[in-house]
């Protein structure tokens, strides 16, 4: 951490391009990170629950004039377990014909494994040399899928969400951004309150959909997902940057899940 704030101060003293800033382009990037994830699912456990996780990504966004589009495809996955029974394990005895007895033990820590798809579109609302705000709208796709001793977090979300972002530029070299993303309208898919999806003649798959899907809204699910950027342009087509997000969430049905996750870390792109 205290690297990369000394690289970003460094680099804000250099100078910016000399020509004048494109408003027009269209950009590919990769994303690497660490993230933290904590969970409280009241279905499952009431213990919190923490991972310490590795995220990839893959984004492209365009900017035409006013007008912006973005496509993001991310996947985290790292080790889950509640941190007050870190060393948990469970013990398993056998004994053979012989009457030997043997005693097997393992750590009870699960893997958490999420992937999110996103389409959006935004407009300037403001659009000046230095500065950006745009307001738009975006259909993402976020399915966690931890896998543990319990079913705990398991939620694929289909989301209309309504976002804003707000850019600065102090030359074309540097670019400072906030965002925030919260989700207006959602198709939710989780266990049904019995922990089971064991229904006659169904698929596993099919069961999870069928059986635990319901429309809701913010009465029912509410998420709140912000982020700062900086990025550095390294030439005409290329850049870097640093990244943190923010996310928290909580639904209600059929017991209360609870989620917050941080994350920080660095992107490189090329723009054509």
């Amino acid at each position: 951490m205290r690297v990369l704030f000394f690289i970003m101060c460094l680099l804000l003293t250099l100078p910016g391009f000399t020509q004048e800033r494109i408003s027009k382009y269209d950009r590919l990037g990769l994303f690497a990170g660490s993230q933290q994830t904590h969970i409280l699912d009241q279905q499952f456990s009431p213990l919190l629950y923490k991972a310490g996780e590795v995220s990839l990504g893959l984004y492209y966004e365009a900017e035409h004039h006013k007008s912006n589009w973005n496509v993001i495809m991310e996947a985290a996955s790292g080790s889950l377990y509640p941190p007050q029974y870190a060393d948990r394990q469970l013990y398993n005895t056998t004994e053979d014909i012989d009457g030997h007895i043997t005693t097997d033990s393992f750590f009870v820590q699960g893997t958490t494994r999420t992937f999110n798809l996103r389409l959006g579109y935004s407009f300037d609302i403001i659009h000046t040399t230095d500065w950006e705000l745009n307001i738009g709208g975006a259909g993402r796709n976020q399915l966690m899928y931890p896998e543990s001793f319990v079913n705990i977090g398991i939620m694929n979300s289909a989301s209309f969400l309504v976002t804003a972002e707000g850019k600065y530029r102090p030359n074309n070299r540097h670019q400072l951004s906030a965002g925030i993303q919260v989700p207006v309208m959602s198709f939710n898919s989780r266990f049904p309150y019995s922990g089971t999806v064991s229904t006659p003649n169904q698929e596993l798959l099919q069961a999870f959909f069928d059986g635990g899907t319901h429309f809701v809204s913010f009465n029912k699910y509410t998420q709140v997902i912000t982020n700062l950027k900086w990025r550095y342009a390294l030439s005409q087509h290329t850049g870097i940057g640093i990244q943190y997000d923010f996310m928290w969430q909580q639904y209600t049905i059929p017991v209360t899940l609870k989620q917050y996750s941080t994350r920080l870390g660095v992107a490189f792109d090329i723009s054509f």
